[in-house]
């Protein structure tokens, strides 16, 4: 093949750690030589790097494949990511729009699957007979779930200086809803210098927003240990390792943001507040996914805690860390009932958290919960869903209106074109917003000075006034002189 044909467009789906398997995919590709392009048109491999968390992705990432297979059929096509890993063998029988199948146990085994779509010309020479079209078709590289996917990335698929740092893989929790344990294994960490040594690299690339990623960061360094019930001390003890990993990352010089990502409310390691108080850089944000407000819910879900203890959670964040919090909650699990959901509704409006995220129950085979009875109507669970995303629109925005009038740095990761008359407009995010799930800060400016258009630049960070809420976003002003203005 000619490197003129050595085009690839990565289809990107799912959460952020599979995010970071697609920028390891494209690092792999452009070490053997392939360069990715904007346009699928353009390319002779397309990945589709799925997700197989729920129905809805799941459909979403099968229609992109059979979009790809449909507008571009000379094209070849990897159906890559959860999605892949999940149901590789029923796929390399009953899929042939995908040339092949590539789970997401070693990320670098993409190198031997692209080989194999095409391999060089002297070794297609050497074929004393073509192959048969099935033989060409629907090959599987499937490597065990055993370590960690990990390695230099030339591209974030990020917005210019943030990117995210995967510190576990898998997870031992088992919740009773969800097939992430299935798809991605039992949890593995990596080791603290190891991370380190990535965290510096990302430092030296320019980037300023790190954030820390895994399945439960609270059960960072605990491979092995089954988590339980509450009386497994081995997920109390202290010093927990995230503390330590914390503190490692505390002792880099230099200026950066870093964000923890995704933390279990059922063994929350407190010992990280004193780091976090300690460092400025470390921002109190956490996303803990409470999922329910219901205690038999809960513990129908395999959660060994209650919504009183997630409430105490949130209660001590603030007071310790004035902090900010996301959490998910899951509508129609089996045998919620109407006062469940209000069990949850409730919570919410006490907790008044800052972001939520809300999704309808997916029922997933091999899960726990798939065989449970009392199943939920869909529209019954998406009605839940509806009125939880309702009741947080107006917190969040009653939390946003607290901010006005006070100063903060925000990361500027768009800016966009307007007429002169119209001023500069730039859109970023401060510390209090993460990066995809959260809104954004409009960040105003004056086109005339030039030293504030050369401030506010993709990846630089400028000080603003909040000047107004607006829904789930911010209007700011950019100071010239920074927080002294």
């Amino acid at each position: 093949m000619t490197r003129k044909k050595r085009l690839f467009f990565l289809d990107q789906h799912g959460c952020a750690k599979n995010q970071v398997d697609g920028e390891l995919i494209i690092q792999h590709m452009s070490d053997m030589g392939w360069s990715p392009c904007d346009d699928a048109s353009d390319a002779s491999l397309i990945i589709v790097n799925s997700c197989g968390f729920i129905e809805s992705a799941k459909v979403e990432s099968i229609n992109s494949l059979m979009d790809a297979r449909n507008a571009y059929p000379n094209s070849k096509i990897i159906l890559a990511g959860c999605l892949a890993e999940r149901y590789a063998e029923d796929f390399a029988e009953n899929l042939p729009e995908a040339d092949a199948i590539f789970g997401n146990g070693d990320i670098s085994r993409i190198k031997d699957l692209v080989q194999s779509l095409f391999p060089d010309e002297d070794k297609k020479a050497a074929l004393t007979e073509p192959a048969s079209a099935a033989s060409l078709r629907r090959i599987v590289v499937r490597p065990a779930q055993e370590g960690i996917s990990t390695g230099a990335r030339c591209k974030f698929l990020n917005y210019p200086s943030s990117a995210y740092l995967k510190i576990t893989e898998g997870c031992s929790n088992c919740c009773s809803f969800c097939a992430i344990p299935l798809i991605r294994g039992n949890l593995r960490s990596r080791s603290i210098a190891d991370i380190i040594s990535e965290f510096k690299e990302l430092l030296a690339k320019g980037i300023f927003e790190i954030n820390l990623i895994g399945q439960d960061l609270a059960a960072f360094g605990r491979d092995g240990v089954t988590p339980g019930d509450s009386g497994n001390q081995a997920y109390f003890q202290e010093p927990s390792p995230l503390s330590e990993l914390l503190r490692s990352i505390s002792a880099v010089p230099g200026k950066f943001w870093v964000r923890l990502l995704y933390i279990h409310p059922d063994h929350f390691p407190f010992d990280i507040i004193p780091i976090l108080k300690s460092d400025k850089r470390l921002l109190p944000y956490f996303d803990i996914p409470f999922q329910s407000g219901s205690n038999s819910v809960l513990k129908a879900m395999n959660r060994s805690s209650s919504a009183e203890a997630y409430m105490n959670i949130v209660t001590k964040l603030r007071s310790e860390l004035d902090a900010v919090i996301r959490t998910t909650f899951l509508c129609g699990f089996p045998g919620e009932t109407e006062e469940n959901a209000g069990e949850t509704e409730e919570f919410l409006e006490r907790v008044e958290v800052d972001w939520c995220g809300c999704f309808a129950y997916s029922r997933e085979e091999d899960t726990l919960a798939y065989s449970l009875k009392k199943q939920v109507p869909a529209a019954k669970a998406e009605a839940r869903t509806k009125r939880l995303l309702s009741k947080q629109e107006s917190i969040t925005e009653r939390q946003l209106r607290k901010r006005v009038g006070k100063i903060y740095d925000v990361l500027i990761e768009e800016v966009i074109e307007t007429q002169e008359e119209e001023g500069g407009l730039a859109l970023g995010r401060a510390w209090f917003q993460a990066p995809d799930v959260d809104g954004a800060c409009v960040v105003r400016y004056d086109l005339d000075d030039e030293k504030a258009c050369d401030a506010v630049r993709v990846g630089k960070v400028v000080a603003v006034k909040v000047l107004a809420a607006n829904g789930v976003d911010l209007d700011t002003l950019y100071l010239p002189q920074g927080r002294d203005s």
